[in-house]
């Protein structure tokens, strides 16, 4: 019995124990301790500042957090200014960011009046802050233009400089870029060091860095020569084509960086309209232009043909990317027709009386326009001029030997030539005998070379006669290049 009593004692304690002791189900018994992170995810940013001359930009990148929001951060960062002493800020100090918004992919910036009230700006410093702050925006995701706005207003000009009132994209910036040497020499160090090893090709060069002068790291380049320290790039930027050069400021050697040294347009193929597209071709003269919307109002020409059945215009819409072309007469063809060069033309080159073919998309706005010259040469060639050069254009690209071809009516039929560099100094010379001396036209072509150069650089053809009576030089046509 007490044996008994003992056991049933047992079985309650043990019962009891259960009660108070209750075993935890296998998730609670496997949970881990997981202390709250305070890591935030980041996420690199290029932004960009005035160079130390204030003629151009240079590029740093950032890590901003990506949980916070992204635009307002790389504002904020673009107001702190640059961190380096080879950098200049874009915005003006005691300026205040009121608001940022991203309306579909157009960011909304919207200063205080303190952006435009400095007074050490003009419009060429003015022309770099624009720049810099569309590329840094623009290179974010799911930007593609910065509305700029002072106290909630679009503003048409800054310091003097137009930026108009519609949204701005990136712009390409041609010409020499400047390279402070003092800037280079930490870049190389860092590179040494096997810091930005991007900088030492040229082709990613432009991919990271491209941003200083417009570019994107999106656009199409591709390697056209690498030689003795200079490489020549070739780029497509919104249908574009342009030749960039890249040197090595600090010898041609492998280790070395490369930076980018000249951006110059080259001329843009226009592709034919495409009807499958719903795309059309018409011809207008201009009657009005409206610079800051893009509009060109036009009268409509050559009404007997095809395309009278094209309702477009008077109003017509030019695509802030569209391919202008100028096409002017330079010359005579073997038949006696009109010899024509098209060059590359901004928009703004357009003016009221051009005359215009337009190739239109399906919503009837120009994808690109040739405006053509309607004068003729026929009176400047027979009564004034006595050399015409037809070949190579104003502006082309040339390297050694340079193909000339014209025309001339000059005396014993000598045609002289030579090539200047950017200095004016003679870099060759030659001479070739025309077809036919004067007063008759003569056909001429002649092939003329010069020496390598250190760098490629703006150059001058120049093609005359000489006086008979005293060797002085007559009847110059001077055509600009670019010698590579």
């Amino acid at each position: 019995m007490k044996k008994a009593f003992l056991i049933m004692i047992l079985v309650v304690a043990i019962s009891l124990t259960g009660c108070f002791n209750k075993p935890k189900n296998k998730t609670e018994q496997n949970a881990p301790i997981s202390p709250k992170s305070t890591v935030q995810a980041v996420k690199e940013v290029s932004l960009y500042f005035l160079n130390s001359k204030m003629s151009g930009l240079n590029m740093e990148t950032r890590s901003i957090s990506e949980n916070a929001d992204i635009l307002k951060q790389v504002i904020s960062e673009l107001m702190k200014g640059p961190s380096d002493q080879y950098s200049k800020p874009i915005i003006p100090d005691n300026t205040k960011l009121l608001s940022v918004q991203l309306k579909d992919t157009t960011a909304y910036v919207n200063f205080s009046k303190d952006y435009m009230s400095a007074t050490d700006i003009d419009g060429s410093t003015a022309k770099y802050m624009v720049a810099a702050l569309v590329n840094t925006l623009t290179g974010l995701p799911n930007v593609n233009s910065v509305q700029i706005l002072v106290e909630g207003n679009k503003i048409d000009s800054l310091y003097g400089y137009k930026i108009g009132l519609d949204p701005l994209t990136r712009t390409v910036l041609t010409g020499a870029v400047y390279i402070d040497k003092e800037r280079v020499k930490k870049l190389q160090e860092n590179a040494s060091l096997g810091k930005e090893s991007w900088r030492l090709d040229p082709i990613k060069v432009m991919q990271e860095e491209g941003g200083v002068v417009g570019f994107s790291h999106d656009d199409d380049f591709s390697l056209d020569s690498k030689k003795d320290g200079i490489a020549l790039i070739n780029a497509t930027h919104d249908n574009k084509s342009y030749m960039i050069t890249l040197i090595q400021p600090e010898g041609d050697k492998d280790g070395n960086i490369w930076v980018i040294s000249n951006v110059k347009a080259k001329f843009t193929k226009i592709p034919e309209a495409d009807p499958t597209k719903g795309e059309t071709f018409i011809y207008g003269i201009v009657k009005a232009i409206n610079y800051d919307t893009r509009v060109v109002t036009i009268e409509r020409e050559y009404q007997d043909s095809r395309d009278i059945n094209n309702e477009a215009g008077p109003d017509i819409k030019v695509l802030p990317n569209a391919i202008i072309h100028r096409q002017a007469k330079v010359g005579y063809d073997s038949q006696g027709g009109y010899q024509y060069s098209e060059t590359d033309m901004s928009f703004s080159d357009i003016k009221v009386g051009d005359e215009l073919g337009m190739i239109l998309t399906k919503n009837k706005e120009a994808r690109a326009i040739i405006d053509s010259d309607k004068s003729s040469i026929t009176t400047a060639a027979s009564q004034n001029a006595n050399i015409i050069v037809l070949s190579p254009m104003k502006n082309n690209s040339v390297s050694s030997p340079v193909k000339v071809v014209g025309k001339a009516r000059v005396y014993e039929a000598v045609v002289n030539i030579r090539i200047l560099d950017s200095n004016g100094n003679i870099l060759s010379q030659t001479s070739v005998q025309a077809s036919a001396g004067a007063p008759s036209w003569g056909d001429f072509e002649a092939d003329i070379q010069y020496k390598p150069l250190s760098t490629p650089q703006d150059g001058t053809l120049q093609v005359f006669s000489l006086s008979p009576k005293d060797g002085s030089v007559q009847d110059l046509v001077s055509i600009p290049l670019y010698l590579k």
